[in-house]
């Protein structure tokens, strides 16, 4: 009889360390889950390794480790710590998800392949895995395998954005131009509805490139309060020794940027050449060193807001009129 109860007193002495362990295991866990919220990194790795010494089979621990070893860029520490977690649950449709992304940002493409189509074969309706499928495609310039992975995307997840750009360029690339613009179009309309106007004028730039026409329509879109003659179709110079001709008056500034000083104005219908380009132009706001034909240079804001200031000439006139100052 005494020696059953030890036998039972060694089993509950066992018994309430295991739960002692399982309960700091939690402790740990917890004030990783802290440290992350608080953007303490380092702490939170230590606070996951902490939780696994005491719980080995925590696979949130894992994924929690590899999530931020993504954040730091740390894709070697990341593919390890998920890929200990997968062996511990083989059916995580996230996990396969994650740690595909850290073989794609490692380079690692195939690789890359092979864990989201694992995710997919778990959930098929997982539009992450999906989109990144078709990423990587487009990385390895398999175009015409990235269209149907991403149109199946947009079929779970259509009204988000990015999937409309990556398929839009799916599409340039194999030269569908029409359909390219209409996916950018559609990214460009979604940016508009969630007030992300500079993500809509990223859009208006790939519409561009794919279609003037769409393009077109779409600046109405992006300036509704402007009336239809205002707006064109963006023409940006072909060749630098091209003549142009502003059709309205504009200030030249001494350097690329609205805040620098103004030297001299054009009057509507002067007459210029284009030097250089600024190194920061988009087809919204673009900046050009220009040289006056009556030989003053300076810079120039000849698109601003989407509105073209100029018009190419065939041939410079024999005299252009300017008011600046003496």
């Amino acid at each position: 009889m005494r020696t059953h109860s030890l036998i039972i007193l060694i089993a509950l002495f066992f018994l309430t360390n295991l739960v002692w362990a399982e309960e700091s295991a939690e402790e740990w866990f917890k004030k990783g889950i802290k440290s992350v919220e608080e953007k303490n990194y380092e702490n939170a790795i230590y606070c996951f390794n902490k939780t696994i010494a005491l719980y080995p089979d925590n696979v949130s621990s894992y994924s929690n480790l590899g999530y931020i070893y993504n954040i730091k860029e740390m894709w070697d520490e990341a593919i390890k710590a998920y890929k200990k977690g997968i062996a511990i649950n083989p059916n995580d449709i996230r996990m396969h998800h994650d740690l595909g992304f850290s073989l794609y940002k490692n380079g690692m493409y195939d690789n890359a392949i092979e864990e989201f189509k694992k995710s997919i074969a778990l959930d098929s309706k997982f539009a992450p895995s999906y989109h990144m499928l078709g990423m990587v495609y487009i990385e390895k310039k398999m175009f015409n395998q990235a269209i149907p992975i991403l149109k199946k995307a947009l079929e779970i997840e259509p009204d988000y954005p990015v999937i409309h750009c990556d398929l839009g360029q799916a599409y340039k690339e194999t030269e569908k131009h029409i359909l390219a613009a209409d996916h950018y179009y559609q990214a460009g309309i979604i940016y508009l509805n969630n007030k992300n106007r500079e993500a809509a004028l990223s859009a208006y730039e790939n519409i561009l490139s794919s279609s003037n026409e769409i393009a077109g329509i779409f600046l109405t879109k992006l300036y509704p309060d402007e009336k239809p003659s205002n707006i064109k179709t963006l023409s940006l110079p072909e060749k630098k020794d091209k003549w142009y001709i502003l059709v309205s008056k504009m200030n030249v500034r001494k350097s690329h940027s609205i805040n620098s000083k103004i030297i001299g104005k054009l009057a509507e219908g002067s007459e210029f050449q284009i030097i250089r380009e600024a190194p920061n132009n988009t087809s919204i706001n673009s900046w050009y060193l220009i040289k006056a034909k009556f030989g003053l240079s300076g810079w120039l804001c000849g698109i601003h807001k989407g509105i073209v200031k100029y018009e190419i000439l065939s041939k410079p006139k024999k005299r252009g009129r300017n008011n600046f100052p003496n």
